[in-house]
């Protein structure tokens, strides 16, 4: 027997299909009457409206908004796969937009998300862009990746990841150590991290080799090339993320430089595949995405939700 929907219903009853959505989201503008003839119907024909459907189109939405970066983010995925699997645990659905790190995106993201109804945002953060906007909105929203000053955040502890892999590797007699990074305008993965290689090396008195691109692989690779042509004498390279540490590999696979060790952040899990003595730290994206759904869920339900800073852990 075929499943009957929204349009049917109203067919059967009489009514335009906007009135079978009025009744059943409990519209009191809905006359009396016209209420208990839909309901007859709805009853007779055992009708269950989708629940998707109904929380997209009710006033309490149990619907979430989740605005990432880049959806080609491996570290992003897993954060939200988990985020998605705790709302569908508590029967919430989500929209996922992408900001591309544009501040002109995510405001109208924003406007799109405020049209739905959507019951509250969880927001990857961008270092470069301020989110004073927000502030006005009636929305629970919830922050992750960065602290952001006025919003309940989830944040890494980037500054910590690059410290615990330097001391990592001093503690094995790694003695000249070279930082290959992204643009220091990205506050987190920028800034925090280089920031760690930086006070190692006054700290230590050693020359800072640093160099800096984009997240990806050709970036690495590019980078990596131009440290050996300007022949710097190192034994080991820190990485800002995984996909810069994956080109710094393939480069020195290419010219068989087999005595550098590379390291980075985050875990991926294709790096530590392809290369047995790859080191690199883990920030435990599954948990960041659970303590995130339920952070957002809490909010949602007006409990007291505080900020959270997550410490990466070497992987060997």
């Amino acid at each position: 027997m075929k499943k009957l929907t929204i349009i049917d219903i109203a067919k059967l009853a009489g009514v335009g299909k906007s009135t079978v959505s009025r009744v059943i989201n409990n519209d009191k503008k809905v006359s009396q009457e016209t209420k208990e003839r839909v309901l007859e119907v709805i009853k007779e024909n055992n009708y269950k409206p989708s629940q998707s459907a109904q929380n997209m189109r009710s006033k309490k939405n149990k619907v979430i908004g989740i605005i990432n970066t880049r959806l080609e983010s491996k570290s992003e995925t897993k954060v939200i796969k988990n985020i998605l699997n705790t709302l569908y645990e508590d029967n919430y659905d989500a929209i996922i937009l992408e900001s591309l790190f544009s501040q002109e995106k995510t405001v109208e993201h924003i406007e799109v998300l405020k049209n739905k109804n959507i019951a509250g945002i969880i927001i990857f953060a961008i270092s470069t862009l301020e989110y004073n906007f927000l502030k006005k909105l009636k929305i629970p929203i919830i922050m992750v990746a960065k602290k952001v000053d006025g919003f309940t955040s989830i944040a890494y502890d980037d500054y910590g990841a690059i410290e615990s892999i330097l001391n990592y590797l001093i503690k094995n007699s790694y003695k000249n150590i070279a930082y290959i990074g992204v643009d220091n305008k990205d506050i987190t993965t920028g800034f925090q991290r280089y920031s760690a290689y930086r006070d190692y090396t006054i700290k230590y008195n050693k020359e800072n080799i640093s160099y800096f691109g984009d997240f990806s692989y050709n970036s690495g690779y590019n980078l990596a090339k131009q440290l050996f042509l300007e022949e710097k004498q190192v034994d080991s390279i820190v990485c800002a993320s995984d996909s810069i540490a994956l080109g710094v590999k393939k480069y020195l696979d290419k010219h068989q430089i087999k005595e550098v060790l590379v390291t980075g952040v985050g875990n991926d899990p294709l790096i530590k595949f392809l290369y047995d003595d790859y080191i690199s730290i883990s920030f435990g994206y599954d948990e960041i995405g659970n303590l995130a759904g339920k952070a957002i869920l809490d909010k949602i339900n007006k409990k007291d939700v505080k900020d959270i800073i997550i410490d990466g852990n070497i992987t060997l």
